[in-house]
């Protein structure tokens, strides 16, 4: 196979994974709201499956180690997946909702980091730049977004697990076309294997972590309550998509630049922008939350604050774990970032938007990504 026939395939399928994510992410709150939950049953929803993200990844990260067969965990997990999700149209009450939730979510922690992991090893060998094929999945979530914005103001927000369902499926198929990586091959006189608890011993890992533990954690108002925050200020459910694709639009303009930019700029300073303009970004949406035009402007800082920060920690994991250990290396990143950080976030979003006001989650927020700006600054060193 041709590095470009590679690379369409695995751009294919982040493009279908990330269409699966927006279709998902900025409706699913206005959708279980519709099915009856209140706000903190919803942080009590998506908390119990961000403590599944804390530690499927890991399950699912040794398995594919030990299997060597990452990307055929893959595509039995996305199929998996993809049957227990449409139970959910099925489900009757907040608990059987809740339950057909976590058991397709336990399926589908294994996809993104055994896929990242798979991804990188072929780039490696193909010499592919990973922000350029990373870029489709950003192009998916937008082509989703803004398509399912209208058509659920049309269809109304009930019919959203079965359009969810159609880019499952295609996730699933796109899985099948990517071939398996290429088997690494102990050099003679190499050095001897590192374990896994050698590795987390290392200062410089434990910052990072704990560095995008902060940032997924203040990410979690905005992924699990921004639709529903505009809904409260007024702003159609279609206006909402709108302000999605945009955050990601200027992601893709910045992914096609990346490996530049952080050969120039380096890796750690970049984090460092990153995660400053994250706690900048959530003060902001608070106080202008009413202005549709400076909402805009704010979105446009997701291209700093989810596109560089997530290419700066795919930098560093990939550099801080070795070549073995890379399944579990990019399982702890998505357990300690979106699973810990994710399911913390979640239930203290849900209970304040309850039990304070909805403003109260997006400030504490700020407050967290300015504790993980100041890790980067004292802790993470830079790595070429």
């Amino acid at each position: 196979m041709t590095p470009a026939a590679l690379h369409t395939r695995l751009g294919g399928y982040y493009f279908f994974y990330y269409a699966t994510v927006g279709a998902f992410m900025p409706y699913w709150a206005p959708y279980l709201t519709a099915r009856g939950f209140s706000a903190t049953e919803i942080g009590v929803a998506y908390a119990l499956a961000g403590l599944e993200r804390a530690v499927m990844p890991f399950v699912w990260g040794w398995i594919a180690d030990h299997s060597g067969r990452h990307i055929q965990l893959v595509r039995g997990t996305s199929l998996a997946s993809l049957m227990l999700f449409l139970l959910i149209p099925f489900a009757d009450g907040i608990w059987q909702i809740t339950a057909a939730m976590l058991a397709y979510n336990l399926f589908w922690q294994a996809l993104l980091p055994q896929f990242e992991a798979v991804s990188l090893v072929h780039l490696q060998h193909s010499g592919g730049d990973y922000s350029r094929v990373r870029l489709w999945g950003s192009v998916g979530f937008v082509v989703s977004v803004l398509s399912l914005g209208p058509l659920l103001d049309w269809l109304g927000i009930l019919p959203l697990p079965w359009l969810v369902g159609v880019l499952f499926a295609g996730m699933a198929a796109a899985s099948f076309l990517v071939p398996p990586t290429p088997v690494a091959r102990a050099e003679p006189g190499a050095p001897a294997p590192v374990d896994l608890l050698t590795v987390l011993r290392r200062p410089e890992v434990i910052a990072l972590l704990l560095a995008c533990l902060c940032s997924q954690m203040s990410f979690a108002p905005y992924y699990n309550f921004f639709t529903l925050f505009l809904e409260r200020h007024g702003h159609a459910r279609s206006v909402a998509g709108l302000l999605w694709a945009v955050a990601v639009i200027a992601e893709i303009g910045l992914f096609i630049y990346m490996s530049r930019v952080i050969a120039r700029i380096g890796a750690r300073k970049l984090l460092l922008l990153a995660l400053a303009t994250t706690a900048l970004r959530w003060g902001l949406t608070v106080l202008l939350a009413d202005h549709i035009v400076a909402l805009v402007l704010i979105q446009l800082n997701h291209a700093l604050t989810f596109g560089a920060y997530h290419a700066c920690a795919m930098h560093y994991v990939f550099r801080l774990f070795p070549a073995r250990l890379q399944g579990r290396g990019q399982a702890l990143y998505n357990a300690a970032a979106y699973g810990i950080g994710g399911s913390v976030g979640s239930l203290g979003a849900g209970w304040t938007w309850d039990h304070i006001r909805p403003e109260a989650p997006f400030l504490i927020a700020a407050a967290i990504a300015t504790v993980g700006t100041w890790v980067v600054w004292r802790k993470v060193p830079e790595l070429r």
